[in-house]
């Protein structure tokens, strides 16, 4: 019988036997008892090689930018393949489904994730063994700080999309995703842990890094640091509705004025505006997705692929000077998205726009978490403070609203600063059960066919309100792992989205 380790591992498992490695090689180098493990030095490379997301092997899915109300598909002018995630673009029951009718059994990126938490669990029993080996205790306890952030980062994505959104009221029964925390392999199947279980093991995980992250990677975005741990609780709290928490965290990072929000009245035409080692950025790994997903490089798009919605490039003002940093537009009018112009994966310089922490989240974070707690004054002067570095000091929009219009502004100013960086979609999940100020629309996502001659529009799908349409914002398991855990994790059912005119 396979564990549920082994099943998760079965990825690696196959590129391991295609690099000649055996099978029994395979499971004795990931199981709890790891021979070839004997010094912090060689904990740390496996950490590096196979806990943290690669720039050049590993990106996001398109399913991840698709979902939402700030994608909308781009017809190309010549014949080629189906868009880019159909299923996902337009909230089919079977979303792994293609618009020929094939279906995909399994998710590479869920294996991913989980093979990743499986090696991470692994790091994590070693600690302890190389401590009492006499192994450096500083080097071993920053490998653990780093290790308990990626764990809780990767449960954190997996819960907000294979998962419920979290609901303090329902979190106790409201169906998350499967938690595995030990290296040992066990003989059984795995089944899904509450939401409540899940975000509490999150929390659990950024508190021990927090301490264990003391002093250590200050001044790097690409290794896991305190203030990385820091502005991922606030983000964490924030989801929980744990708004005391979410502020205290956010501003132990912003008093460390470690970290700038870019100004944009003095930013460069034309250059990029996330880099690496830009003073927004608090942590980041992993490639730039958008240049795959958003295929308006070219002025004629030959291939199906995405654009930012009308209804998001509506949401700025004309004065707001993100318009021009942000977006680059082709000579059709069509818009893509700009934050990181020059795309090269050879360059040292490359940065993330999913898996990504910085600076201007926090205050945001900050500032809904203190409108929520109905502190408007704070809220206002925390948003204001912000948003000085989008507009000119002429041309900066006045605030004064408060309670459910004061939320609302935020949450827009969140929407378009974070833009396309895997927000979005989490966002719209966790408005939708908020206890205090619950917020859902419903999306129009056009569909393109293949007419034989090309492309056209052919209508519409809809997604209803979160109230409404509940199940539909949470992306199935697949079907492998239903069928190999025999029943024990199941979905819940997505109706039929019939397409409109």
């Amino acid at each position: 019988m396979h564990s549920p380790a082994n099943r998760i591992w079965i990825p690696l498992f196959c590129i391991l036997c295609i690099s000649n490695l055996s099978c029994k090689k395979f499971l004795a180098a990931y199981s709890q008892n790891n021979s070839f493990i004997e010094s912090a030095a060689d904990l740390d490379e496996l950490l590096v090689g196979d806990a943290y997301v690669n720039q050049y092997r590993e990106s996001v899915p398109e399913m991840m930018y698709s979902m939402d109300d700030d994608a909308a598909a781009i017809i190309p002018t010549s014949q080629n393949k189906i868009p880019q995630s159909p299923g996902f673009h337009y909230w089919q029951p079977q979303p792994r489904i293609n618009t020929e009718g094939q279906l995909s059994n399994n998710d590479r990126y869920f294996n991913d994730l989980y093979s990743k938490i499986a090696r991470i669990n692994t790091i994590l029993h070693n600690v302890p063994l190389l401590r009492e080996k006499g192994q450096p205790v500083a080097a071993l306890e920053r490998i653990a700080g780093e290790a308990h952030f990626l764990r809780a980062f990767y449960y954190f994505i997996l819960v907000n999309t294979y998962g419920k959104p979290y609901k303090p009221a329902t979190a106790d029964t409201d169906y998350g995703v499967p938690l595995k925390t030990e290296a040992a392999i066990k003989e059984q199947f795995a089944s899904r842990s509450s939401t409540r279980q899940v975000f509490d093991q999150i929390i659990a995980d950024l508190l021990e890094a927090e301490k264990e992250l003391a002093g250590a990677n200050e001044n790097s975005t690409i290794r896991v640091n305190q203030a990385a741990t820091q502005a991922f609780l606030s983000r964490v709290y924030l989801f929980m509705e744990n708004y005391e928490q979410a502020v205290l965290y956010a501003n132990k990072v912003i008093s460390k004025e470690q970290y700038k929000i870019t100004n944009l009245n003095v930013h460069p035409a034309g250059k990029d505006f996330l880099k690496k080692n830009s003073p927004e950025v608090i942590f980041t790994m992993g490639a730039n997705r958008t240049a795959n997903v958003m295929l308006l490089q070219m002025d004629i798009p030959s291939i199906p692929g995405f654009r930012p919605s009308d209804d998001l490039m509506l949401s700025y003002s004309e004065e707001d000077l993100r318009l021009q940093v942000f977006f680059l537009p082709n000579s059709k009018g069509l818009m893509r998205v700009g934050k990181k112009r020059e795309i090269d994966n050879s360059t040292t310089d490359d940065v993330s726009d999913s898996y990504l922490i910085r600076i201007s989240e926090i205050y945001l974070n900050k500032a809904e978490a203190l409108a929520a707690l109905d502190r408007f004054d704070e809220a206002r002067n925390t948003l204001q403070e912000f948003r000085q570095y989008r507009f000119r000091p002429n041309e900066l929009p006045p605030i004064s609203s408060e309670g459910q219009a004061l939320i609302n502004t935020i949450r827009n100013e969140r929407r378009i600063e974070l833009c396309w960086e895997m927000h979005r979609w989490f966002d719209l999940r966790r408005y939708g059960v908020n206890t205090k100020y619950p917020f859902s629309k419903s999306i129009r996502h056009r569909s393109i066919a293949y007419t034989g001659n090309g492309y056209a529009d052919n209508g519409y799908y809809e997604l209803g309100p979160y109230e409404q349409d509940a199940a539909t914002y949470v992306v199935p398991i697949a079907n492998d792992e239903i069928e190999f855990n025999q029943g024990l994790i199941t979905n819940e059912p997505r109706p039929e989205r019939p397409l409109k005119q």
